[in-house]
């Protein structure tokens, strides 16, 4: 009994007054509750039943509008331009190396003795690469083809068409675009594509850098070949005249002092003083036997001694001739021989010079007029039966990912630009 009635003590009626304050004191809870968990006036207004506002109503159009720009119509925009409109591109591709023809030379300072093969091999490659990329291919190009017409017909889409006002800077950024290079750094391969829009132009274009390198790389030595062409000229010209003048001096000498040959004149003044020393023998064997018979101041014998020392006097004069001193100074063979070698050694030196100097300028013709750089291709270029560009798959999954970044930013930053102003 005493449970029933303390029930029916709690289910006892309000009163209205009891009523209106319950209710106030529940509707401020639940007002405290929204201000705390809802921030936002405009959740509070859609919490609360009421009617959008209009700043809520112009963000949502923005939304909208920028989702459209930004990825509904870039996106349709892609998939008409790579479907319909974007022209097929050829790739045309091949693979070389730079050689040098230097270890097939003989190993002297003309054939680059002091730079070895593989360095310069490198240096070459190097100076390839950078001119494959500068406004110098362009310029030698232009020489052999009409790069304007190559890459600027009116059959080309308007987005891959290089324009008809583009100026040199212009056409080296679309040359990079469609020429490709790459270098193995420890073989030395080079791979090169080139993209046009024909298969037998981008086979035509890879035939064409091919030449135009292999002769870049050639021309940088023709200019140090031309100065030692000259300067062993020079030396072969100096080396002329340095013979010239010995010869000619050789020849006064011989001239001045009568002596065409010192041996053979030793040769002739031995045998005329071999000559008067036996008739000097013969005149004193007579003086002799004359002595024995007649008396020491006949007039035989006085006659023998005056031709006995004529004879002596001829045969000093002739051993003078050949060596010692005379009244002439050095007018004997010894001079004159020494004289001779000094002149002769001079002229076969001067001689030997100028056979050095012509074997080095025929050696530089022969050398400065060879191909010393070669760039090889080990492989043919291709010729693409299938357009490499525009890969449609890859295309539009990589502008499907720039519009939605796109869209994002946008979308994101509109979001906190109404944050900030709830």
């Amino acid at each position: 009994m005493v449970k029933d009635d303390s029930r029916l003590m709690q289910t006892k009626p309000l009163t209205p007054v009891e009523r209106s304050h319950k209710m106030a004191a529940a509707l401020s809870s639940y007002a405290r509750a929204l201000t705390f968990e809802n921030r936002s006036r405009r959740n509070l207004y859609r919490l609360a039943g009421l009617a959008p506002r209009t700043r809520d109503r112009v963000f949502s159009i923005m939304m909208m509008v920028t989702i459209g720009i930004t990825f509904v119509l870039p996106m349709i925009g892609s998939i008409g331009y790579y479907t319909f409109l974007a022209s097929p591109g050829y790739v045309s591709q091949v693979r070389f190396i730079v050689r040098s023809s230097t270890p097939f030379l003989s190993r002297d300072r003309y054939s680059s003795n002091t730079v070895e093969p593989k360095e310069k091999i490198v240096q070459d490659t190097a100076i390839l690469l950078n001119y494959l990329e500068s406004p110098a291919i362009i310029q030698d190009m232009q020489k052999h083809v009409d790069l304007h017409y190559l890459f600027g017909r009116p059959d080309i889409d308007v987005l891959s068409r290089l324009p008809n006002d583009a100026t040199q800077d212009d056409m080296l950024k679309y040359w990079k675009k469609h020429a490709y290079t790459y270098v193995n750094p420890k073989s030395g391969i080079v791979e090169l594509e080139i993209t046009a829009y024909s298969p037998q132009q981008a086979y035509d274009l890879v035939q064409l850098v091919l030449r135009l390198s292999e002769e870049q790389v050639n021309k940088l030595s023709a200019g140090m070949w031309e100065d030692l062409r000259a300067s062993t000229q020079r030396d072969v010209d100096e080396a002329t005249r340095e013979v010239a003048d010995l010869r000619g001096k050789f020849r006064d000498t011989q001239n001045q002092t009568g002596v065409f040959d010192v041996d053979l004149s030793a040769q002739r003044i031995d045998a005329v003083l071999t000559t008067v020393e036996s008739n000097i023998a013969d005149l004193r064997a007579r003086r002799q036997a004359l002595g024995e018979a007649l008396v020491s101041n006949a007039p035989q014998v006085a006659d023998l001694e005056r031709r006995i020392a004529a004879a002596e006097v001829e045969a000093k004069n002739l051993r003078a001739q050949i060596a010692g001193t005379t009244g002439q100074g050095d007018s004997n063979l010894a001079g004159y021989s020494s004289l001779f070698d000094r002149l002769k050694l001079d002229l076969s030196l001067a001689e030997n010079r100028l056979t050095a100097a012509i074997k080095d300028l025929e050696k530089v013709k022969l050398v400065s007029s060879l191909q010393l750089t070669y760039v090889d291709n080990f492989v043919e270029p291709t010729m693409s039966d299938s357009n490499k560009y525009p890969n449609i798959g890859l295309s539009l999954f990589l502008s499907l990912l720039t519009c939605l970044a796109a869209c994002g930013v946008t979308c994101g930053s509109l979001m906190m630009i109404r944050n900030k102003l709830d």
